[in-house]
């Protein structure tokens, strides 16, 4: 009898597998092109909307600074007028850094030493946590749950035995909503409240007594005029009455009240009969037609403003120390404000949900990605089924089940590269052309590139990684495909 000598299956190396894998695509290129398009598109719709959202939260915390800086004499008004409100001290605690000159404020109106402010910090940041969640409650649920009450009040209600009884029960019913902290730890909280809210009050005390010493400087002068010596005399009866006011604060304030002036300065020039004349004529319309951001957008190029200095000039009108150069920089600095109000307005829903990209978007995403699979996965199953015969000779010539697996996962594997790459861009130059039309020059400011680039590679290897978990299926099934029945085929 003959001997018949079994040896091991011959295996081919990972270089080859996958040559035969491009092959393999280069062959079948519409299919492959079909497979990526599917890809491409769902993956732009999830850059799209991760670069959105990335843009969105990075202009937002970037519009939050310019605008408090914007509004510093307004809050330095506010302060010098009234005490803060409670939720005010707790917030101002709670994102204080130590040593800070606010810490330093409240130390000196309260009486506490600064290591006592710092360990209330944690109590004043667990009441800011609660103070969020019951300001994003809806109306119905926040009466249901604590009744006519808002802010502070609320933790004063929940510290009676009747007030805590309701909210229990009727959070306890409301599935759908959830305490940031546990219910256990809340109760711990509302029972220490007592020791924080007369922190608070000894603080306003503070303050009251401090805003008494500095309206007593001050006499009838109205605070707004007084800043205007916030870098001299009244910058020092600020500091004496015990407010932090460094420097370098002071001298802004000083140039930001001086800005408000000539701004109102400029604002009353419309009703000038004179004035408004020469608008007209320059602009060629009618003397009623002339309004105020007409004017201000005129004023933005330096000889425009400078024609205008000239027509209040002529018009016997105050100038107030203007130059052509200031003037045009209160134009832009308005047109800069302008532009952070809509700013503000386009990105209040930024943040929550998966990598801050919204719950709402979080959910297209998933709906997207759910079709994208669907798609690649019939695309692979019809691959299959046209490869019937390239199947069953490749087992013929001893192809191992591994190895028809393999190659159709890297097939779909190198779809999703292409695909992602190309959806990655393509949502990337949408997303940033719609960001540019809305936040013009803000969003230079503040382009977050680094998450940019991350959200890129997701948006690739999200396109790789669903692909070939889509082709886990097909593969499998040609893997198993039997030579014979796959020969009979047609």
């Amino acid at each position: 009898m003959k001997r018949i000598d079994v040896q091991n299956q011959p295996k081919l190396s990972s270089g080859r597998i996958f040559q035969i894998a491009v092959t393999g695509v280069k062959y079948r290129l519409f299919r492959a092109m079909v497979t990526v398009a599917v890809i491409v598109v769902a993956m732009a719709f999830l850059m799209n909307i991760l670069t959105e959202s990335l843009i969105k939260r990075a202009v937002a915390d970037s519009v939050r600074e310019q605008i408090e800086d914007l509004h510093r004499v307004d809050r330095w008004i506010a302060r010098l007028s009234i005490p803060q409100s409670a939720e005010d001290i707790l917030t101002q605690i709670a994102k204080a850094e130590w040593p800070s000159s606010y810490g330093e404020e409240i130390s000196a109106m309260s009486g506490m030493s600064m290591d006592a402010l710092k360990a209330m910090q944690p109590q004043a940041q667990e009441a800011v946590q609660y103070l969020r969640f019951f300001e994003n409650l809806d109306y119905g649920r926040l009466r249901v749950l604590v009744g006519p009450v808002e802010s502070t009040r609320i933790f004063e209600r929940l510290q009676t035995e009747r007030g805590w009884h309701q909210f229990s029960t009727s959070l306890a019913d409301m599935r759908t909503v959830r305490l940031p902290l546990p219910l256990e730890q809340f109760q711990a909280f509302i029972e220490g409240w007592d020791q924080l809210d007369a922190f608070i009050d000894v603080v306003r005390e503070g303050q009251t007594r401090a805003i008494e010493q500095v309206h007593e400087a001050i006499g009838d002068q109205p605070v707004v005029e007084a800043l205007q010596d916030a870098d001299g005399a009244f910058g020092q009866t600020i500091r004496a009455a015990g407010f932090a006011l460094d420097p370098e604060e002071a001298a802004s304030l000083v140039q930001e009240v001086r800005r408000m002036e000539q701004t109102l300065l400029i604002e009353g020039t419309i009703n000038i009969h004179g004035v408004r004349q020469a608008v007209a004529a320059e602009r060629d319309i009618l003397p009623g037609d002339v309004t105020m951001p007409m004017i201000w957008r005129m004023v933005r190029s330096r000889d425009r403003a400078e024609w205008f200095l000239g027509v209040l000039q002529e018009n016997q009108v105050d100038q107030g120390g203007l130059t052509p150069e200031t003037l045009t920089m209160i134009a832009r600095q308005r047109a800069h404000a302008r532009l952070l109000a809509v700013a503000e307005q386009q990105t209040m829903e930024a943040g929550g949900g998966l990598m801050n990209i919204g719950t709402r978007m979080t959910w297209l995403a998933f709906v997207s990605m759910l079709v994208c699979a669907v798609g690649i996965a019939n695309a692979m199953l019809m691959s299959v089924t046209e490869r019937f015969r390239e199947i069953a000779t490749l087992k013929c010539l001893g192809a191992l089940d591994a190895f028809i697996m393999t190659v159709f996962l890297i097939e779909a594997a190198l779809l999703g590269l292409v695909g992602g790459l190309g959806g990655a861009l393509a949502g990337f130059i949408l997303a940033g052309t719609r960001m540019a039309v809305t936040f013009r020059s803000l969003l230079w400011q503040a382009f977050p590139w680094n998450e940019i680039l991350v959200a890129g590679l997701l948006s690739i290897g999200v396109g790789m990684v669903l692909a070939a978990i889509s082709a886990v299926y097909p593969s499998f099934r040609a893997a198993r495909l039997a030579p014979m029945e796959a020969m009979r085929i047609e």
